[in-house]
Parts: C-alpha cells; sequence; structure tokens
C-alpha cells in the first residue's frame, strides 16, 4: 500500500474549520507546514471538493482522484502548503458526523468525530497515517446557538463573535441559494495538541450538561452527555478516570501529558469509545451509569474508562508506526483496563470476567483454520476496518499480555513499560522496540516467545505426563486436522496465565475433578474452559459434557457457572428446535439449575455479594432457556411500567418473562423504548421485544431495521442479530438483509460490515441455514473488508455441522440415560 509519508512529512496542521450542522457541510482551510521529500506530494482527500492549493503562497496546479490529493512540481524541502477545501458531515459515524436526539420535543443535533482508524482524510486533507504525526492547532467556526459546546482535544484559549461571515473564508456556510447559514458565528480557538497522530483528533458541536471533578494528581476530568440525560449519570464515570489516571501515573511512570481529560457521551457511536487525546467520545451505554445501573451495566463502564485512559498512554503518547501493529494499542490496553479497574473496585472480581469472556472468547475464535494473526499485514485501507477483530487483537492481545506480565512479574513489566514511555514518548514504534526493552527485566526470550504468539494464528494443545514435564503440541482446530506445531512455552502451568489448553487423559481429568474443591479458582476454569474445546474435536465425545455439568449443580461460584452456561449453549445445538427431544433437554436444564435458583430466589436481596448477583443472573438465564413455567410467571408478575422502580439487578430478566409470556405487551414495550433515554433500559426494552415467537409481531419488529428514525443506525446490527437467533424470525431477517445489502452498507460504515457474515455464523444450525449463507456472502468473497469473515464464518459453521452429525446421536442418548 502506497505511503503518503514518503512524499511529505507533516510538522503542523493549521485547521481553520467551519462546521454548518444543520447544512450537513463542513469546510475552510488546512495549512500543512512540513518537509516536501519529492516534487510530486500527496495527501488523503475522501469525498472531499478542494478549492485551490496554495504552496508558499503561490497557486499550484492539483488533481483530486480516487481519494488523493496530488501536487506536482513541489521544491523539495521545507514547505508550505495551504488548502482551501468543502465537505460533507455524514451520518454513518466516521469522519465528521451527525448525530442527534430528542430534548423536549425537539431535535437536538450534534456533530462529532471518528477519525480512527482512516476517517480523518473525510473531513479535510491531511496525512492520513499513524506515523504522521504533527502538532495541531485547530480553530471552529459554527454558528452561534444559545447553550451550546463547541469541544477538541485541548482547552479553548479564545473565542471571537462574528456578526457575518468572513469573506471567502467559509463557503459551507452559504446554501446553494447563497443565503447564509446563520447571522453570528462563534469562532473557537485550541491550545497546540501534543504530537500525535491524525486519527486522535476530535472536535464535538452540541448541547450538553456535565460534571467536572479534580483527581489527586491535579488533573480535571470533565464528562458530559446529552440534556435529555440524568446529568447524576456521569458520576461514576468520572469517579473511574480519575482513579484510572492515577492508577496509570504512578505504574506507568510517565504523568499524563494534557491539562485536562473530557469525555463525551455520544447519542451514535458505531464503537464502544474512542481514545482521542483529551477528547475521549463514548456510546451512552459505555459512559453513563446513574442511580437504576446494574453492576453489570458499571462494571461495564468501568473497563470501557479504563481501557481507554490506557490508551492516553498506549496509543496517543507511543503510537504503532502502521496498522498492523494495531495490537500495540488494544491488546494492552485490553489488559490493562483489567489491572486498573481490579485496583479501583477490588469487589468486583474484575479478573473473574476476564478469565470467562474474553480469554474465552480469545481460544473459541483461534481455534479456526483462517483466523487472522494478532500482528496481521495489512495491504489495503479496506482491510486496516477488518483488524478490529475483538477476539483477537483484543481479547488474544489481552491473554498473551497477561502471559508475559505474570512471566516477567508485574513490578518487572512496569519499570520496563516506564523506559519504554520515556524512550519513544510522542514518537511511533514497532513491536520489536517493545520487546527489546523489556528484555533488559528478565532472562527469558521476550522477542521469541512473543513473536511466535503475535505473528502467527492459533494456539497449541499440549499433552504429556501429569506434571507436563515431558509433552508434545499440536495446533488445537476444531475444522481440521491438527498439524504437530510448536510454540515456546516458557512455563506450563494449569491455571489461566497461557495461550494453549492441555489435553488430559480420562484419568488426569477425574483425578483433577476429584479434588475440584481443593483447586484455585483459575485451575477450575481451566480444566473446565479446556474440557469445552476439546469435547468440540476427536479428542473427547460431546456426550461426556452432560455427566460433568450435572456435578456442578450445588456449585456457588459464579465464574464456574459463567462456564457451565457456555459448555449448555454449545450443547444446545444438538437439539432441534421444538423437537420433543429438546423439550426433554430443557427440562434437564430446568433441573440442572434448580437447586441453585432455590438457594439464591428471583429476587435480589440486601446481603448479595458480587458473586451472587452473578450467579442469580446466570442461573435465571439458563433456566429461562429451560422455560420453566412458574419462574417465568414469577417474574413477570413483578413486571411495572415504572422501569426505574423495578429491581434493577432483575430488570432485564423481568421485561424478558413479561414480554415471552405475553406477546401483546409488544406495543407498550416499543412505545417505551422510544420514550426512555436511560441506554440500558432503553436496549433491555428493545433486545426483550426479539424473544417473543409470534411470527407477525417479530415482522413488525424488522420492518424497524430499516427506520433508522426509530432504531438508531448504531443499533441496527444488534436489533438483527437478536432477530436472527429467534429461530421464529431467522429466514425472514435474513431474506430481509439479502434485499437490503446497499442500505446496510450505507449505514454501517465499513468498519463494522464485516460483523454480519460473522455473527450470523455463529447462529447457523443447519445445512440449508448453510447453504443461503454461502449463496449470500460468498460471491462478496473478493471484497477486502469482507473476505476474511466469510472464509472464517464457512469454516466455523462446517465445523460445527460436522460436530452435531457426529456427535449428535451420543449427546442425545446421554440425555436419556441421564433422565432415566
Amino acid at each position: 500500500m502506497e505511503r503518503l509519508l514518503d512524499y511529505f512529512v507533516p510538522e503542523k496542521y493549521k485547521l481553520n474549520i467551519g462546521v454548518d450542522k444543520m447544512g450537513k457541510k463542513i469546510g475552510g482551510t488546512v495549512e500543512i507546514i512540513g518537509e516536501a521529500l519529492s516534487d510530486t506530494v500527496k495527501f488523503h482527500a475522501v469525498g472531499l471538493e478542494v478549492e485551490q492549493v496554495l504552496v508558499e503562497g503561490e497557486k499550484v496546479d492539483f488533481e483530486v482522484k480516487d481519494g488523493l490529493l496530488t501536487l506536482k512540481k513541489v521544491p523539495r524541502g521545507r514547505a508550505n502548503v495551504l488548502v482551501g477545501y468543502n465537505g460533507s458531515l455524514n451520518e454513518n459515524m466516521q469522519g465528521a458526523y451527525i448525530s442527534t436526539y430528542e430534548y423536549k420535543g425537539e431535535t437536538e443535533v450534534i456533530v462529532a468525530t471518528q477519525f480512527e482508524s482512516h476517517y480523518a482524510r473525510e473531513a479535510f486533507p491531511c496525512i492520513d497515517e499513524p506515523a504522521a504525526k504533527a502538532v495541531f492547532e485547530l480553530k471552529l467556526t459554527v454558528p452561534e446557538v444559545e447553550g451550546e459546546l463547541v469541544l477538541a482535544n485541548t482547552p479553548v484559549v479564545g473565542t471571537h463573535k462574528h456578526f457575518k461571515v468572513p469573506d471567502g473564508k467559509y463557503t459551507v456556510f452559504y446554501g446553494e441559494d447563497g443565503k447564509k447559514a446563520a447571522s453570528r458565528y462563534m469562532e473557537y480557538e485550541f491550545e497546540p495538541t501534543p504530537r500525535m497522530s491524525t486519527y486522535l483528533l476530535a472536535f464535538v458541536v452540541g448541547r450538553f450538561h456535565g460534571k467536572s471533578i479534580t483527581n489527586a494528581n491535579g488533573v480535571e476530568i470533565t464528562t458530559y452527555c446529552a440534556l435529555n440525560q440524568d446529568v447524576d449519570a456521569v458520576d461514576y464515570a468520572n469517579e473511574v478516570a480519575a482513579q484510572s489516571l492515577e492508577f496509570y501515573d504512578e505504574n506507568f511512570g510517565v504523568k499524563y501529558p494534557l491539562p485536562r481529560l473530557v469525555q463525551v457521551a455520544l447519542p451514535d457511536f458505531e464503537a464502544g469509545a474512542m481514545e482521542n487525546w483529551g477528547l475521549v467520545t463514548y456510546r451512552e451505554t459505555m459512559l453513563l451509569a446513574g442511580k437504576t445501573a446494574t453492576l453489570g451495566a458499571k462494571k461495564g463502564v468501568a473497563l470501557t474508562v479504563a481501557h481507554e485512559l490506557s490508551h492516553q498512554w498506549f496509543g496517543d503518547l507511543v503510537t504503532m508506526k502502521w496498522w498492523d501493529d494495531l495490537w500495540l494499542n488494544e491488546s494492552f490496553a485490553s489488559v490493562m483496563e483489567y489491572y486498573a479497574v481490579d485496583a479501583i473496585y477490588p469487589e468486583y472480581r474484575i479478573w473473574e470476567g476476564f478469565f470467562t469472556g474474553d480469554a474465552l472468547a480469545a481460544l473459541r475464535r483461534d481455534c479456526l483454520s483462517g483466523v487472522q494473526s494478532v500482528h496481521q499485514e495489512v495491504h489495503d485501507p479496506a482491510e486496516i476496518a477488518t483488524l478490529f477483530d475483538p477476539a483477537i487483537v483484543y481479547a488474544k492481545g489481552a491473554r498473551l499480555m497477561l502471559m508475559l506480565i505474570r512471566l516477567m512479574g508485574w513490578e518487572k513489566f512496569c519499570a520496563g513499560i516506564r523506559e519504554y514511555f520515556e524512550k519513544f514518548a510522542y514518537e511511533n514504534t514497532v513491536g520489536d522496540d517493545l520487546w527489546e526493552v523489556l528484555q533488559g527485566y528478565t532472562e527469558f526470550d521476550v522477542r521469541g516467545m512473543m513473536h511466535a504468539f503475535i505473528d502467527r494464528p492459533g494456539y497449541p494443545v499440549v499433552t504429556g505426563d501429569d506434571d507436563f514435564c515431558e509433552y508434545t503440541q499440536r495446533r488445537f482446530l476444531l475444522d481440521a486436522e491438527m498439524p504437530e506445531e510448536e510454540w515456546p512455552l516458557v512455563s506450563i502451568d494449569e491455571d489461566m496465565s497461557g495461550h494453549y489448553i492441555l489435553n488430559l487423559s480420562e484419568a488426569e481429568f477425574d483425578e483433577r475433578l476429584a479434588r475440584f474443591d481443593e483447586m484455585g479458582l483459575e485451575e477450575k476454569l481451566r480444566l473446565l474452559i479446556d474440557r469445552s474445546l476439546i469435547c468440540r474435536t476427536r479428542l473427547a465425545p460431546s456426550r461426556t459434557l452432560m455427566p460433568l455439568v450435572w456435578k456442578f449443580r450445588e456449585e456457588t461460584s459464579a465464574a464456574v457457572w459463567d462456564i457451565i452456561v457456555t459448555i449448555v449453549a454449545g450443547l444446545k445445538i444438538f437439539f432441534e428446535y421444538e423437537s420433543g427431544e429438546e423439550k426433554e433437554f430443557k427440562r434437564w436444564v430446568s433441573e440442572l439449575v434448580k437447586p441453585g435458583l432455590t438457594r439464591v430466589g428471583l429476587k435480589t436481596r440486601a446481603d448479595d455479594d458480587e458473586n451472587t448477583l452473578r450467579l442469580r443472573a446466570l442461573l435465571v438465564a439458563l433456566d429461562f432457556y429451560a422455560e420453566t413455567e412458574g419462574n417465568l410467571k414469577a417474574l413477570a408478575e413483578a413486571y411495572s411500567r415504572d422501569y426505574a422502580a423495578l429491581d434493577k439487578e432483575m430488570r432485564g430478566d423481568i421485561l424478558d418473562a413479561k414480554i415471552f409470556l405475553e406477546p401483546g405487551m409488544l406495543d407498550e414495550y416499543l412505545a417505551a423504548y422510544r420514550e426512555v433515554a436511560d441506554p440500558e433500559i432503553k436496549y433491555s426494552l428493545l433486545f426483550a421485544t426479539t424473544l417473543i415467537r409470534d411470527a407477525e409481531r417479530l415482522s413488525r419488529l424488522a420492518e424497524l431495521l430499516e427506520q433508522p428514525e426509530v432504531v438508531k443506525p448504531q443499533d441496527q446490527f444488534y436489533l438483527f442479530i437478536y432477530l436472527y437467533r429467534n429461530p421464529v424470525a431467522r429466514e425472514m431477517v435474513f431474506s430481509w438483509l439479502c434485499g437490503h445489502w446497499e442500505y446496510v452498507k450505507e449505514i454501517s460504515g465499513d468498519k463494522s460490515l464485516d460483523n454480519y457474515p460473522r455473527y450470523i455464523a455463529g447462529a447457523v444450525r443447519t445445512e440449508a441455514e448453510f447453504k443461503a449463507w454461502r449463496e449470500f456472502f460468498e460471491p462478496m468473497a473478493d471484497d477486502p473488508a469482507l473476505a476474511r469473515a466469510i472464509e472464517m464464518g464457512a469454516n466455523e459453521i462446517r465445523a460445527r455441522l460436522k460436530l452435531i452429525a457426529e456427535d449428535g446421536d451420543g449427546v442425545r442418548e446421554e440425555l436419556k440415560k441421564m433422565q432415566k
């Protein structure tokens, strides 16, 4: 892929940008100061209309084609390039885009930015590559609106009021009829940013309210939300941010380098959050946690905030040179979030969630042919979006970082990281730069071990003697033969540290099971996780999982039950929907959870600890699948339209049970979904509707997939996949997708389009569904943005169908045997 940094090295951008949110336009001038390395200079400019270009004050010829602004006959050496341009504000949540919310009967319009990974080029001409770091001096001019905030990475240093548009400066403010957008305009000038990459620049324009606090190290933290949200819902995010920055200041050695931190909850946001330096933006559900927030929601907010703030060092202060080293940002942030939250809220037992969530997700994805490696080459801009695979770059990468940290020890690791930040502050690095620094703090071969795990896909299944002094390795695969392949294993432990699984003999497995209560939690989790994966291959039959799970009917650890839930979910595939065998399996599940549910009950109790809250949620989820009539009715009877007054930890289950038993509640739920502002309650209402089994009502729900005024584009995919997982709606919504693909592409943006083949593949259960999947997606296999998701999806489905064919009879026979 062509690198524009080979033609021009920017040092500073002077951005003088006008933003007209009502006209959905952006434009102005950008002055790019740097060094021309060639007499031909190129800048990224996607969807932008360039009006003129000056080099050292002189007009030059230029061409805009295929997203590139090309200047020829530019003198080499120090250069000042001034570009006048216009562009559009889009609505697909990338580049500079429009977001809206309803407040007091009016539509509030926001302008926000999402420049990661390569969307700054849609807002202004630039060299939109991570290694092209520069200082940004930003001025924003907007029509004056009472109460409107204009935010950017750094504080405002000055404002200027204009009663007319400066002549020739912002044609963006004139409509096609020649009329101005407003009668008065405000210009905001911001402090220069640190030296940083284009994808970290950000600004937000709109009406918000918020609160500020100052942490122990003197950093002012302000969190904003839309006016229709309870302003007190930002308190928790402020608290987490304040303590996270303190934790990172202490452990990373280099202090947070900006004078303040601003966090903004946006009503429309494609990802979970974005680490723009000093101005971090979030999806509302990932930042707001008010009085009715569940413990799970608060944990999610804490992890997300801690993740984004670790990026202020990993990614912002020190940045990867190119997108193939995205893991240098995301893998580290994905493990640091757990260290930070564990330090701030030890009562959350947050590492248990990592082991049963991220670690398991990585293992389940990394055992398929065609899976990407953590370090992945990028040959086309469209491939950049595919790098953000949550199970690989985030989850697997985090697990590899945990493996490294535990081998080194936290103190030695932090000592190495301090040296790394001091050495490479405001610069760009590759993985070997980090390994070279860390090598000075340990004796094992850091570079050799990390390259082996990061540069290639997969992981080993280890077979050996009882203490693994002698062992062999094969690459663990679900969908192919397992070849002999070796990874450098510094040590083999039976905790959750290493990215491998242990293939115990039946005798070894039974021996560990016999002393299960004496084992540490991580040993317990590994034993069950490894077994659940091995039983999806020929190494052990799936039927053995049923008596295994039954042994844990009296188990009280939520983390152990988290894995049991995963195992039961894997067993569901062997039972055809609404068959007599499925009904028997559901009765078996109901009996499985009965002792635990009898003990914890269906209501939150004042003395519940974190483990009990999680345990109840897991048991109720399994019981809901089992459709235990008495429990469903008891939950439904707790329903009230006063959602904030419901038992907050059980609220989602109450809403689910009510509409499942009374599908006529659909209209009430949808009306409430439109009215409620609280993001957690809002989504609980919407996704509860997808549980109904009435085809006519599900058809009405499917219509919302193309009503962005009701279901925002950020949530459209989630509604789709929840509906697809409903057996009654599956064929209908897949047909909808086939007929509306162009619409889906338009609202998705290229960063999330591969979610469709990926997540649909996870729900396919029959040859007929696979045939439909192939016929629709395989013609798109040449699209770089979709190619890997399609290949992986096909491999995953084949492995599942093969497992159903080979192990189905055994599982069903085991069920009959256990019920005698």
